[in-house]
């Protein structure tokens, strides 16, 4: 059911079993999985059905470091979530992404991937993914691995009707969470304001935060200002820990078609750092995609070769002449290592709500940019030893300047902020995503990644909300919001 008005649904003390904060991939999964297990929900989206500019325009806020990006943009605020203009790239994160790769970097998780495994086969059937393909070795280093797509799924439209159709699911749109209420270690209500300008108190006996890797700290920040501390009690981590997938273009190859690589429908061939060279080399993970060019791009990249390196340049023109070489664009996008200096902070500037806007501190250090060398050599000698071509390196890369701004630098990727962890000193939520120190709080998202992997997020987005979902669903109802407790069902109503 979706609700003309809040009040609708959150009048006369009405308690829901599990109140959800936020319609992205999290927030709907977790909708459709509890709803269809009978349980009483109650999903809210601070934005409309559609998407709106004045709605939108919430999401400003300002990123503050060399790197400069649109928070706005980066995000979309209506039902559906950020599934609105997603690419569909899927891919699960690797084993080694769960545990410690470098000494001295926080990347281990307090789960292992054998803990989302079970969920694989249900999150490709959610995001429609055709069937995975095996990857295969390349040298001793290196592996060959293939992106899955989703068409791309848009959740605001695929599970609408089916969120319509169940009774005991109820969704309330322009629904925006400025505020939480807590008593003895439980949050017992949310404040809700809506464009009228009234606010409501929602009840529920568990609330899951699937805001996204930006507002779920900035909830969180600004709760527990407004509560005195009570919501995070230890919040040494809290936003702190954010991070995206840096995405640049590094060099370019001109590669034999006798190398074994297998180029997508993108025209993209993909390459990643086994987990023996990750720790070896002390890097993190690595997403190479090689990008396949046209026949005068590869023509121009023969020229240029032939300028420095003549005899080369004569081998590579007469494969081309026989259409036995292709230039390739060698693109990545890669696991920035997680440090606290990165983070969300409260701007001093509000919203219409009242609710101080995020403000991002992020920085790649010289740390991500000696990851990406690390692979791009590992590829570039692997290609080499078999005479399968030549790659050149952009000079960046190779320590001569800064990270070039005018590239596509990032991948809309928030996580962190709210990472997951065994004990809270290290970070917000448990292995089951509650929050440490609550009863009944918990999180959904990439911004519960303790570190990031270089797979895209959304699909191990969807393998935590199902296990989520599982957890919700077993676990007994917390004794929260009981009806001895005088709570009023709307203020300024």
């Amino acid at each position: 059911m979706f609700a003309e008005n809040l009040e609708a649904v959150s009048s006369g003390g009405r308690v829901f079993d599990v109140c959800l904060v936020g319609s992205g991939p999290a927030g709907i999964t977790l909708a459709n999985e509890l709803g269809g297990r009978g349980l009483s929900v109650l999903l809210l989206e601070a934005g409309g059905g559609q998407y709106d500019e004045s709605s939108q325009a919430m999401f400003e806020g300002e990123v503050v470091g060399p790197l400069k990006f649109s928070l706005e943009t980066s995000r979309l605020r209506y039902f559906g979530g950020s599934s609105n203009h997603w690419g569909g790239f899927c891919q699960p994160l690797d084993e080694v992404d769960f545990e410690t790769k470098v000494p001295g970097l926080d990347t281990e998780w307090p789960i292992r991937r054998t803990d989302l495994d079970p969920y694989l086969a249900r999150a490709a059937e959610i995001a429609e993914l055709p069937a995975a393909q095996p990857e295969t070795p390349f040298g001793a280093d290196l592996r060959l691995t293939h992106m899955r797509y989703s068409p791309p799924v848009n959740f605001g439209i695929k599970f609408r009707p089916a969120l319509e159709r169940l009774p005991n699911v109820a969704v309330a749109l322009d629904a925006c969470v400025v505020d939480m209420q807590e008593r003895g270690g439980e949050i017992v209500s949310l404040e809700v304001s809506q464009p009228d300008g009234n606010r409501h108190l929602v009840r529920a006996r568990r609330f899951v935060l699937c805001a996204g890797g930006i507002e779920n700290s900035r909830l969180l920040l600004w709760a527990n200002h407004r509560n005195g501390g009570r919501i995070v009690r230890d919040a040494r981590t809290l936003g702190r820990y954010w991070m995206e997938h840096p995405h640049f273009t590094i060099g370019e190859a001109l590669l034999d078609d006798s190398a074994p690589f297998v180029y997508d429908r993108w025209s993209i061939a993909w390459a990643a750092p086994t987990a023996a060279a990750m720790r070896r080399l002390g890097m993190l993970n690595v997403g190479l995609r090689l990008t396949r060019r046209n026949r005068e791009a590869t023509r121009q990249i023969i020229a240029d070769l032939a300028c420095l390196a003549p005899e080369l340049g004569r081998w590579a023109l007469a494969k081309f002449r026989r259409r036995l070489v292709c230039g390739v664009m060698l693109r990545a996008s890669w696991e920035q290592a997680p440090q606290p200096w990165n983070r969300v902070v409260l701007s001093k500037d509000r919203d219409r709500h009242g609710v101080p806007r995020a403000e991002l501190h992020w920085r790649l250090s010289d740390f991500d940019r000696r990851t990406v060398l690390s692979a791009a050599t590992l590829f570039a000698e692997e290609v080499l030893r078999r005479n399968y071509g030549r790659v050149r390196l952009d000079p960046w890369v190779l320590g001569n300047g800064t990270f070039p701004a005018d590239d596509e630098v990032k991948g809309n990727h928030h996580m962190g902020g709210t990472r997951m962890s065994r004990d809270p000193a290290h970070g917000v939520v448990d292995a089951d995503c509650r929050v440490h120190g609550l009863s009944n709080l918990y999180v959904a998202g990439s911004s519960v990644f303790p570190s990031a992997g270089a797979s895209n997020p959304t699909f191990t987005i969807l393998q935590l909300a199902l296990r989520l979902a599982d957890h919700l669903a077993e676990r007994p109802p917390a004794a929260v919001a009981r009806r001895d407790r005088p709570l009023a069902a709307g203020i300024g109503a």
